[in-house]
């Protein structure tokens, strides 16, 4: 009868542990370093995406209800400052006005800029967010449809 030698027990060394360990501490701190910044973009698109709806949304009634004579679309144009914010009631952290300037484009050689245009302006409401930056600004006249 042969006997075998009993084969010796194979384990990891504590190098070998403690290189395993850095490697996933390392892959978790890069996951908590991320994951905030990718929730703070994911809500940033979200609102601007609301917010070019309400722009829209703001728009296309100001076309319904303008006159024949096209006024209230020519008092929008000639504003050289927005109207006082006004929130959506579903959306209260939003505000919309109106202008005839923009407030994104200040080059006077940038097209997008050009004075004489009605404008809605979404902003955040002062009591949700001090910073009055707009979100989102949209251009439109009574031939945009």
């Amino acid at each position: 009868m042969i006997r075998r030698q009993p084969t010796p027990l194979r384990g990891f060394t504590l190098v070998e542990v403690l290189v395993a360990l850095a490697i996933m501490a390392a892959g978790v701190l890069v996951i908590a370093t991320v994951f905030p910044k990718t929730l703070e973009a994911s809500d940033a698109a979200q609102t601007l995406t609301i917010a070019a709806g309400l722009a829209q949304m703001k728009a296309e009634e100001i076309r319904r209800d303008n006159d024949q004579d096209g006024q209230m679309i020519d008092q929008i144009k000639v504003r050289t400052t927005p109207t006082d914010p006004i929130a959506f009631p579903r959306q209260p952290n939003l505000t919309y006005s109106f202008s005839g300037r923009s407030l994104i484009y200040t080059d006077p050689t940038d097209p997008r800029g050009a004075p004489g245009v009605p404008r809605v302006i979404i902003r955040y409401a002062a009591e949700f967010r001090k910073s009055q930056d707009v979100i989102y600004e949209l251009r439109f006249d009574q031939t945009n449809h």
